[in-house]
């Protein structure tokens, strides 16, 4: 018996490159455990299924990152990371923007980065470890 997704999101999205911006189609589709995230560009697909979206993109991120490219998502922004309860409860639909100082407020991980915050994106690794300080400084 094969299960028909459930396309969670479907939306056109910015690919950002040193060299410029590319048109791209993001897709994120739930079946069963799994989740699903697809970036379509001019050059190619990216597609990986994951316990979470959050992973799904990160993975799909690495992929992107190989070509020179981060998408305009607030999932790929340096200070944006979901906590363990959203990953876990809410398939990594959600997760906190951490202000420089002040209270995070939650976001879309598929929301649009505008252009002028283009300097908010990161590699996947950059987040990552910006996300270990931050709770490691939360926990001192």
């Amino acid at each position: 018996m094969s299960h028909n997704p459930e396309v969670l999101y479907t939306k056109e999205i910015k690919l950002v490159s040193s060299e410029g911006v590319l048109a791209g189609r993001l897709v994120g589709e739930h079946s069963g455990t799994d989740y699903t995230v697809r970036i379509t560009y001019g050059k190619g697909t990216s597609e990986h299924t994951a316990w979470n979206l959050f992973e799904a993109l990160t993975q799909v991120r690495n992929d992107l990152e190989r070509e020179g490219l981060k998408p305009a998502v607030e999932g790929a922004c340096r200070d944006v990371y979901p906590s363990r309860m959203a990953l876990e409860m809410g398939g990594g639909r959600r997760a906190y923007r951490w202000p420089p100082s002040g209270r995070p407020t939650t976001v879309d991980i598929f929301d649009t980065v505008p252009a002028a915050c283009y300097a908010r994106l990161t590699s996947v690794v950059e987040q990552s470890d910006l996300n270990k300080q931050r709770r490691k400084r939360d926990n001192e």
